[in-house]
């Protein structure tokens, strides 16, 4: 967001990458290419943030409970595939959803 925002270089976010997050330097510049050339809008990278933050949520309510290990919870996330955090939090804790269910997933300020 701080490239978007015009305070960051395109080598600032490379330097950010590699300093603060752990990113190997060649992914860290593949990443930072494939944001600032792809034609993708400042909101691509926030959905992979928001979809970050669901999995740490999910792994505090599983994990971090002593309900599942680390081993067993990336193995199901890895198997379930691709889908909406939520559907994958149904199948992790044998939820039984209506045939209309519908999202109820909040984030921290959400109300009701």
């Amino acid at each position: 967001m701080n490239y978007h925002l015009g305070k960051w270089t395109p080598q600032q976010c490379i330097d950010f990458l590699v300093d603060r997050v752990g990113f190997e330097r060649a992914n860290a510049e593949a990443e930072v290419r494939r944001s600032f050339t792809g034609g993708y809008g400042p909101l691509y990278q926030i959905g992979y943030m928001l979809g970050g933050l669901q999995f740490r949520a999910l792994h505090n309510e599983l994990v971090q409970s002593g309900k599942m290990t680390n081993i067993e919870f990336h193995n199901r996330i890895l198997y379930e595939n691709n889908m909406p955090v939520e559907m994958v939090r149904a199948l992790l804790t044998n939820q039984r959803l209506p045939e209309n269910f519908s999202t109820r997933w909040k984030f921290a300020g959400d109300i009701n």
